[in-house]
């Protein structure tokens, strides 16, 4: 029967194409990573390696191989993320990472519910990148996260998620910009103009291009400066929540475009590891994050 180290040791060279790489991902040596492999071929009697220069290329059946050695890794390390979570049993200070498109009057909701729920609780607030949310969820310096969906059935680290709904983006220029005087306003002509962009958003790969549209974009980390640029220049694509103030203030202006008929979408997910839901904290914070959204759209 093979061992998980084998199993390991066979997704991380076919992933990473060379001994080398595999034993720096896992932390092992280069010998003992060629051993688990070298163990691994012996049980099933074919090689599933053959070395060009200092590549490993997969083998025919390795690559039939991969998909169900890769499930089986990955269940490994799910088991073992839930059962270290199983001992956080004592909940004092609680960190919950957040995207920028995140409504901000959910965060409010939150952390009211959270306050009346356990006066003694300790909660941050992190405003984090994707890439670096689901790091630190990994890490387990972070909870939970709230990041965009990205319309993939799996995520791109070892975490689980639930859906909590859909954010509204729409296009935004300052209340002086000679593109609200255009009726008849196209995608094109906001090629044409610097587009501003937050960071988060700079690095979210959509299959919707209007978000990052422009061949000149300047990337903000703040969504405030963001607002104090666009009032003066250019223009921005942002979650209608969070730019009602502004257009309220009458500081800028939502703009329509002939070639969009509705506002764009995207669906917001909590994400979290598993076995964290088991944990009562946190299993009513997603139910309240749920609650927020259901009366927040009706």
């Amino acid at each position: 029967m093979h061992t998980l180290e084998q199993i390991s040791a066979f997704v991380a060279v076919f992933e990473l194409g060379s001994y080398s790489h595999a034993a720096k991902h896992l932390g092992k040596s280069r010998t003992t990573v060629r051993e688990h492999v070298i163990a691994y071929e012996d049980l099933l009697g074919y090689a599933l390696f053959e070395i060009e220069g200092r590549k490993a290329v997969p083998t025919d059946k390795a690559i039939q191989l991969y998909q169900r050695a890769k499930l089986v890794e990955k269940q490994n390390r799910s088991l073992f993320a839930q059962s270290q979570t199983l001992y956080e049993t004592d909940v004092h200070t609680i960190n919950i990472c957040y995207d920028v498109i995140t409504p901000l009057d959910l965060i409010a909701y939150i952390e009211h519910q959270l306050l009346s729920y356990r006066e003694d609780l300790t909660v941050n607030w992190l405003h984090r990148t994707r890439e670096q949310a689901l790091e630190l969820l990994i890490q387990g310096t972070c909870d939970i996260a709230i990041l965009p969906y990205r319309g993939k059935a799996t995520a791109e680290k070892e975490v689980t998620w639930r859906a909590l709904g859909n954010v509204e983006v729409g296009f935004y220029v300052g209340s002086n910009s000679p593109l609200v005087q255009r009726k008849a306003l196209k995608l094109e002509e906001l090629m044409l103009e610097t587009q501003y962009i937050t960071e988060n958003f700079a690095t979210f790969n959509s299959d919707l291009l209007s978000v990052k549209l422009s061949p000149k974009i300047h990337t903000v980390s703040n969504s405030d400066l963001l607002c104090e640029l666009v009032k003066f220049n250019g223009w921005t694509a942002m979650p209608k929540r969070y730019m009602t103030p502004w257009v309220e203030r009458g500081e800028l202006v939502e703009i329509k475009l002939n070639e969009v008929e509705q506002s764009l979408r995207f669906g917001l997910n909590a994400f979290f590891c598993f076995g964290k839901s088991d944990i009562e904290e946190f299993s009513l914070i997603l139910d309240w994050m749920h609650d927020w959204w259901d009366l927040s759209s009706n």
